[in-house]
């Protein structure tokens, strides 16, 4: 696979936060035993290191969980969402990594559009046809607000893997696994950049997030509380997370109520690096200059850093990934419980500054290296896609 740089730095550096992450491999899925050799899998049960935190070093491959010879399998992918450029490279990669795997016959995918009816309805409906694996972005609400469907999917026969979205279930019991970032690890890591930019002197801070109630959102913002306790230099003035419902327009409009509130902003947090474009718009429509800035990657933020800094003497940008690949690893436990076989790879991820301005960030790169000149401004750096694929998506 042709890795970006930025990928390929994400991948790199990921033991310099080993230290903090509690590695799990070779784990069995929650209170449950692994199928032995010539037992049928169990959608419930399977060697597959479930609830594990570790990094991205962990990663391994499809050949190494799809076998040559086997039934065919159907996979079902549901976003609550399933609008944003985000979530279309999310399912690129699911298919990318799907075509990895020969037996894999089909994926069908069912975009919630923010709506939990459809989304649940999304979720049932795939398991009532018999699909083998359903891939589940619990995100159409508050995460518990899917158990039903995906309770019913599982008492079904189906494999549920959820994924980028917590779900507030239990694995081995409501699901087979959740794989993830850990946002709370996110919210610290985003925090700390921020306290050590502003230094002894502080400042005002503000979070956007994402819709009402999203978990990933608050969960970083929680990690982001964490370090504020510490750091009472630092006044944060969003008392929640601001609901962006991460669309850059919304984003936008956001941030110039903000701003119009408060008349002192020195750094800002947003959970996605799409939306935090229209923060940028909010300001130049408002002439004021950016100050600090730390998101989850973006190519338009890459790109253009360098341009804004000229304009913008305070503005900095520190990013982490924005995870498109997580979905690889749902899959790759899903495939791996379905032929009965093993898979070690964590299931949450903890997630460091890989992009960096300023430099500090240990092994990050600068936005200039991570631009992807030839992907369009919504395209993820971070991505396992190859150029090609990328260039397929946008196109």
């Amino acid at each position: 696979m042709s890795m970006t740089l930025m990928s390929k730095k994400l991948i790199s550096t990921a033991s310099a936060v080993g230290v903090a992450a509690l590695i799990l491999t070779g784990c069995t899925s929650t209170n449950a035993e692994a199928p032995t050799d010539g037992e049928a899998p169990n959608n419930l049960v399977a060697d597959i290191a479930a609830g594990s935190v570790g990094t991205v070093d962990q990663f391994i491959t499809m050949d190494q969980v799809c076998p040559t010879e086997g039934d065919p399998i159907t996979v079902g992918v549901v976003d609550g969402i399933g609008t944003n450029s985000w979530s279309k490279t999310v399912l690129a990669e699911i298919e990318s990594e799907a075509a990895q795997c020969p037996l894999i016959e089909s994926v069908e995918f069912v975009a919630g559009l923010f709506d939990l009816e459809a989304t649940t309805s999304g979720i049932t409906s795939l398991a009532a046809k018999g699909t083998d694996i359903i891939l589940v972005i619990p995100d159409a609400g508050p995460g518990e607000a899917h158990l039903p469907a995906i309770r019913q999917a599982t008492q079904a026969g189906s494999i549920v893997v959820n994924f980028a979205a917590d779900p507030q279930g239990q694995a081995g019991v409501d699901y087979l696994d959740y794989a993830d970032q850990s946002p709370e690890f996110v919210g610290i890591s985003k925090g700390e950049w921020i306290v050590d930019q502003l230094g002894p002197e502080g400042g005002n801070l503000v979070f956007l997030g994402g819709p009402a109630g999203a978990l990933v959102s608050t969960q970083e913002f929680d990690g982001l509380e964490k370090v504020l306790a510490e750091n009472p230099q630092i006044t944060l003035l969003t008392p929640e997370p601001v609901v962006t419902n991460w669309d850059p327009a919304q984003a936008q409009q956001a941030m110039a109520g903000l701003l119009s509130q408060f008349p002192q902003i020195d750094a800002i947090i947003a959970d996605y690096g799409a939306a935090a474009a229209g923060v940028i718009r909010a300001y130049e429509a408002a002439g004021l200059s950016l100050p600090l800035l730390a998101t989850t990657d973006d190519n338009s933020l890459s790109c253009n850093f360098d341009a804004l800094k000229e304009t913008n003497p305070a503005y900095e940008l520190a990013t982490v990934s924005s995870r498109t690949w997580i979905g690889r690893v749902a899959l790759r436990k899903a495939v791996a419980a379905f032929y009965g076989g093993s898979n070690p790879e964590p299931s949450i991820y903890n997630l460091a500054i890989v992009e960096d301005s300023t430099g500090t960030a240990p092994g990050s790169i600068k936005p200039g290296q991570a631009c992807l000149p030839d992907a369009p401004p919504d395209a993820t750096p971070s991505t396992l896609l190859t150029a090609d694929e990328i260039a397929a998506l946008f196109n």
